[in-house]
């Protein structure tokens, strides 16, 4: 796991790996538990309206926080780059709230594990990455095992809800992986808060177009919303409070900090690797909430939760190859550490040899100048 600071936070000292993984597993956490919360929440409910309120709100909360931690403001000519990464969390958000509308939650998170296979594809691509046997394995795994639970007894209707909601999924798991990719170069000039709060702002203007679009559409209406009740484009049921509220500080402020920073620190892949971590989340979440008699329109997880199995052993590998890296990476350093000691002990040795002869005397031409052993590296 390799630290890639911005300009401000050249001097800042690198924080531990253990509290990177953390906050990535965190986020992770709070992902999984969103999409049972928000499956529950727009039960009756625009979907795309529920979008809009979440990034309406969260979006000026994030520039908020970004502009009081760093006081960095876009330049002119970064804007269009605000403007794509901006683009990829719409798209993200945009077909997972829509698609847990028309799918199974547990299977929307089940998708997720996809976003390390792209961002891997996407980094070795682009020269970024190595693609190590462990790396590759490990993400092979886990997409394996979030397979399973996807497709395992699963009955998919050509042109029904549950084909759409699972081509939304992969759409938004393409999204979080362009958003990952495209955002590490701009910690070259920002901080991680004021990458993610520009980029939500624009994703919330896309998100108002969306909805405009969908609530004078009828007949988009009538498929995102097809149990809602006439006349309630704009309403916002009370039911949805508790969801809009978990969605927004937690979803999209915290979790999406929490991934930026860890963006910060660590391989795109790594970043994304741990979002196994959301189908097991999800499906462990509906079984209390259906056993404790909130079943609503959650599904009690069957034999595919088995496919967690595979999830763990995946996560596991990749976790394993990071570690295999950031050791290699010690021992190079403390290699070339080594290395400009010796050569700085062998530069004063031989300036001591210089200083010992005395100043030359420019006066007698014929004379040569023996400067000593290792004199001709100064």
């Amino acid at each position: 796991m390799a630290a890639r600071p911005s300009r401000k936070d050249d001097m800042a000292p690198t924080p531990s790996p253990y509290l990177v993984h953390g906050a990535l597993i965190l986020a992770q956490l709070i992902f999984g538990g969103g999409a049972i919360v928000g499956k529950l929440g727009i039960d009756k409910f625009n979907p795309i309206l529920f979008a809009f309120i979440r990034e309406g709100c969260a979006g000026p909360i994030l520039c908020a926080i970004a502009f009081w931690k760093d006081r960095v403001l876009p330049k002119p000519r970064h804007i269009w780059w605000f403007a794509v990464t901006g683009l990829f969390i719409f798209a993200n958000q945009l077909c997972f709230i829509v698609g847990i509308k028309l799918s199974n939650a547990v299977v929307g998170s089940a998708w997720q594990p996809s976003q390390a296979v792209m961002v891997t594809a996407i980094a070795v691509a682009l020269g970024w990455e190595k693609a190590t046997f462990f790396k590759i394995i490990g993400i092979l795994l886990a997409f394996g095992g979030a397979c399973f639970i996807v497709f395992f007894g699963a009955h998919i209707e050509a042109g029904g809800a549950e084909l759409a909601g699972n081509i939304l999924y992969f759409l938004n798991c393409l999204g979080t992986a362009l958003y990952v990719i495209c955002a590490k170069p701009i910690f070259k000039y920002y901080p991680a808060t004021s990458i993610t709060g520009w980029s939500y702002i624009m994703g919330s203007i896309m998100m108002m177009v969306a909805c405009l679009v969908a609530n004078n559409s009828p007949a988009i209406y009538h498929f995102i919303c097809d149990d809602c009740p006439p006349g309630s484009k704009w309403h916002v049921p009370t039911n949805a409070i508790f969801a809009l509220l978990y969605w927004i500080i937690l979803t999209s402020v915290g979790s999406y900090l929490l991934m930026t920073w860890g963006n910060k620190y660590a391989d795109a892949s790594l970043v994304l690797a741990y979002t196994p971590l959301q189908p097991a989340t999800s499906a462990i979440l509906s079984f209390l909430l259906i056993s404790a008699g909130f079943k609503g329109k959650l599904q009690m997880p069957g034999l595919n939760i088995l496919g967690v199995i595979g999830i763990f052993i995946g996560l596991a590998f990749v976790v394993y190859d990071n570690r295999i890296a950031e050791r290699e990476a010690r021992t190079k350093y403390l290699q070339v550490q080594n290395m400009v000691s010796d050569e700085k002990g062998k530069t004063e040795v031989s300036v001591r040899a210089v200083e010992s002869l005395g100043p030359p005397d420019f006066n007698d031409e014929d004379d040569e100048l023996e400067l000593g052993p290792g004199a001709s590296e100064l």
